[in-house]
């Protein structure tokens, strides 16, 4: 028998049929692709000759690869593309698009000093370090439920079993860390939490801890007492408790203010179809071309920035950049890493000089 009286034949259920809806939000460029194409086909859409009389625009985007880090590129560039011109050949012009997938924040501040980008979609750190530069306005980000908002929390899950009743009875415990995107917030929220409690970097504190590259793989394992402990959002939890109510057994141990994690954002100098671009992105779930590429980004619906929607995330980083060798360049979690290697070549040479 499996933690809490479930039979382990739950297993198999919950990575076949329980997590079926969880992976209803997996890659489908080819239908996303076919159904813009359908639309362009249409009869009563502009021909060739028509399309001659249309004016054009240009739309260069940019799209950040700490987003897509759980979304395939290639999939993705041109999902976006296609999407952008059905948009403007139904508002009548037509767009020299591009999409250009960039590593960091850095490269996304030249296109903009360079005026050579339209749109970003960008991680909520990649923004912060661009905010001050003003070259830059956030105006959308995406909301992971029909019903709720664009904010949600990360929880820090343990088992009842485990006996851990504490953040630092985890010391010297087995983590796993799941978070949207490239995992950086989740990682960023426990380092913090940490520090308030005064217990030291993650990578001193645990005996390990891993970054799991969905959801499900961070929450069975606490569930079946494969690993102690591990931080997810609480949208995938509440989705897989849904599906799989003995999850409700898993304790909160701790959990983080409401977030977002990506910004849709546009140059602070307009675009001539900006607001018409923006209007339509709110409308995609309206038709299916729409949902299909929200699929794509693992998505439900695209909503406008509300004023102090970007505060709690603001908070977070600001505290994760005081932490010790933390910097916006740096891979989140890369400077505890360093700094217990540090630590453990100091400890093998202080053991050295003993031995002689």
């Amino acid at each position: 028998m499996a933690p809490g009286g479930i039979s382990t034949g739950l297993w198999p259920v919950c990575k076949a049929a329980g997590w079926r809806r969880l992976r209803r939000c997996a890659p489908v460029l080819g239908v996303a692709i076919g159904a813009a194409l359908a639309q362009q086909n249409t009869p009563g859409r502009a021909t060739t000759t028509e399309a001659s009389a249309l004016r054009h625009e240009q739309l260069r985007g940019v799209v950040s690869g700490r987003v897509f880090s759980n979304v395939n590129r290639n999939d993705a560039r041109p999902a976006l593309k296609v999407w952008f011109d059905v948009v403007a050949r139904q508002r009548g012009y037509i767009l020299d698009s591009t999409v250009d997938i960039v590593d960091s924040a850095a490269e996304i501040r030249k296109r903009l000093q360079s005026h050579s980008v339209e749109l970003a979609i960008i991680g909520i750190s990649e923004f912060l370090e661009l905010e001050s530069s003003n070259l830059i306005v956030p105006v959308l980000t995406d909301a992971r439920t029909s019903q709720g908002g664009a904010l949600y929390s990360y929880v820090l899950l343990v088992n009842p079993s485990s006996g851990v009743t504490s953040i630092a009875s985890l010391r010297g415990r087995n983590v796993l860390v799941s978070a949207r995107g490239s995992g950086e917030t989740g990682m960023a929220w426990l380092e913090v939490l940490l520090s308030k409690e005064k217990l030291g970097r993650a990578a001193s504190f645990f005996a390990s801890i891993k970054v799991a590259d969905k959801p499900q793989a961070c929450i069975l394992p606490v569930f079946f007492g494969k690993v102690d402990a591990c931080v997810v959002d609480e949208v995938n939890l509440d989705l897989a408790k849904e599906m799989n109510p003995q999850l409700g057994q898993l304790r909160v141990l701790a959990r983080s203010r409401p977030m977002i994690e990506s910004v849709i954002a546009v140059p602070a100098e307009p675009h001539p179809c900006q607001e018409e671009l923006i209007d339509r992105m709110l409308k995609l779930p309206a038709d299916p071309s729409g949902r299909q590429l929200l699929m794509v980004f693992k998505t439900e619906r695209l909503v406008r920035l509300q004023p102090g929607d970007l505060d709690s995330a603001r908070e977070l980083w600001r505290d994760y950049y005081r932490l010790p060798g933390s910097t916006p360049s740096s891979p989140v979690g890369s400077a505890s890493a360093a700094q217990d290697n540090r630590v453990d070549r100091r400890q093998e040479e202080v053991a050295g000089k003993e031995r002689h």
